[in-house]
Order: structure tokens, then C-alpha cells, then sequence
């Protein structure tokens, strides 16, 4: 959890598994401090029928396990369940609840816009980019975008295309970035959009885009220093080190272990790929 929590419940054998940020947690206490840190992110999917079955097997607290499955029967709404569980035990004195309540309140009274793009920004945040992709999608379908200004239309399009980059896809995150720069004028919007037309190789988009926005040779300097340094540093990184090890494993004319260690990475990359795109 990134802090020594001190227990004075049942500890699990078997964690309850939080998809989102890949996170295990072992004790009531651990629940709390997750909902604490996190609360921005909370959503009444993650407290299940299965988190209630958590609660009761591996933490024997079987009032409280009854609680949720009837919270949750009744769609009872999220400040409950979190009230629920932060009283169940002590590791959160009543201002902290209340604070954690104070904090739900503000953000169920925000529009319906803003409290989707906080649950897309999370997503964001945990790297679950197709999550994140779809909850931006979705807000910009939404009626209640009609209400919103040219700044939030730039910023959505922006966190669409850093969620398409870190998929690898720069041809589309570069027309998410260019049009989140014609919405709201942000150089950071613009900078990036360079930086995936550099990464997806196409020197005549990025000359025209030099031209059609008139960027100064100060700021082009900055972004191609900017991008050496980046591709210095993903030179030496693990997945980059491990396709040098195969290069030079296959010239050697070690096939078995070649095909062994392939197969070994991409089963790993997968996992870590359904692990981002799970809720």
C-alpha cells in the first residue's frame, strides 16, 4: 500500500484485488486508507457482490458483509458504502469521515460532465487507456457537453491523445492533440502533437506543421532537444534491452532459448495489457 498501516482486524489470507490501480489490499483497514487515497476515483462497481463475499470469508466481518450485499441490492449510493466500511472500524476518527463525505458531496454537485471527466482522468492516471478512451468518448457525446466551453472540449482531446500515445497509436494521438491545440491554443497540446508526428516517422507532416503554425526555431530547438533526450532514455529501457538480448541471442544461434524468451515477454505484455484495460 506505500505505508506501514497498523491492523487490529482479521488479516486476509487471500487480498481483495482492485483492478483499477492494481492494488492488493489484506485488512478493513487497508479498504479504508485505499478509499481515503483514492477517493476521487471511487465508483460503486468496485464494492460487488464479490467484495462483500471478500469481507465476510477472508475478513469474518459478516454484519458488515450483510450490509453490502443489501447496500448493493438497493443501489444504495456510493457515500454509504464508503460511510459503511470507514465505520466499521477505527482507522478513521469521525472528522476524517466527514471529511471523505465532504468530499463526495462536492463532487456529486458538480455537472454530470465533470464528474465523468474525474472518473477518465483516474483511469488515465492508473493507465487504463482504453478505459480512460471510452469514458472521453462517451462525455463528448454527452447532452451536458453543450454546456461546456472551447477549454474543456481542448483539455478532453488533449488526455485522449497522451491515452492514445501511451498505446502506441501517434497517428491518432497526433489528430487528438492537433485538435485539442485548435480548441484551446495550448502549447503543451501543440508540443505533443509534434512529438507523435516525430515518433510516427512522417517528416513531411511535421515540416507542414512547422509552416502552417508558424513555430518559432526557438521553440522547434526546444522540442527536438526535448525529444533526443527521450529517445536517448527509452533506448535504455527494460523492453528495449530485452529486444537487444534477442538480437543478439538469435545471431548466436540459440533458437530455443530465443523462441522461449518471445514467448515469455509476450505472454507477460499481455498481462499487463489486460491488466490496463480491466475495471
Amino acid at each position: 500500500m506505500g505505508k506501514l498501516i497498523q491492523c487490529s482486524s482479521k488479516l486476509a489470507k487471500n487480498p481483495y484485488y482492485f483492478r483499477v490501480t492494481d492494488t492488493n489490499v489484506y485488512s478493513i483497514e487497508e479498504v479504508c486508507y485505499y478509499i481515503r487515497h483514492n477517493i476521487y476515483m471511487m465508483q460503486e462497481e468496485i464494492f460487488n457482490h464479490d467484495f462483500a463475499v471478500w469481507l465476510r470469508d477472508e475478513l469474518d466481518m459478516e454484519k458488515t458483509a450483510e450490509k453490502m450485499e443489501n447496500m448493493i441490492y438497493d443501489n444504495n449510493n456510493l457515500k454509504d458504502i464508503v460511510v459503511t466500511l470507514c465505520c466499521s472500524c477505527d482507522y478513521y476518527d469521525e472528522a476524517e469521515i466527514n471529511e471523505l463525505i465532504r468530499i463526495m458531496d462536492e463532487t456529486s454537485n458538480l455537472p454530470l460532465r465533470k464528474r465523468q471527466k474525474i472518473k477518465a482522468d483516474n483511469f488515465l492516471k492508473c493507465k487504463s487507456y482504453e478505459r480512460a478512451i471510452e469514458e472521453y468518448e462517451h462525455i463528448l457525446k454527452s447532452d451536458d457537453m453543450l454546456r461546456a466551453n472551447i477549454e474543456e472540449y481542448g483539455i478532453i482531446y488533449h488526455n485522449m491523445g497522451v491515452c492514445l500515445a501511451g498505446l502506441g497509436d501517434f497517428i491518432k494521438a497526433s489528430k487528438a492533440f492537433s485538435t485539442a491545440y485548435e480548441k484551446s491554443r495550448s502549447e503543451e497540446s501543440l508540443r505533443e502533437y509534434i512529438y507523435c508526428i516525430l515518433l510516427a516517422g512522417d517528416d513531411d507532416k511535421y515540416k507542414m506543421i512547422c509552416t502552417h503554425y508558424d513555430i518559432s526555431e526557438e521553440i522547434l530547438e526546444g522540442i527536438k532537444k526535448d525529444f533526443e533526450e527521450i529517445n536517448m532514455q527509452s533506448s535504455k529501457s527494460k523492453d528495449v534491452s530485452r529486444i537487444s538480448r534477442l538480437k543478439d541471442i538469435l545471431k548466436a544461434g540459440y533458437v530455443d532459448e530465443y523462441y522461449d524468451k518471445v514467448g515469455s515477454y509476450i505472454r507477460e505484455w499481455k498481462n499487463e495489457y489486460r491488466n490496463e484495460i480491466s475495471v
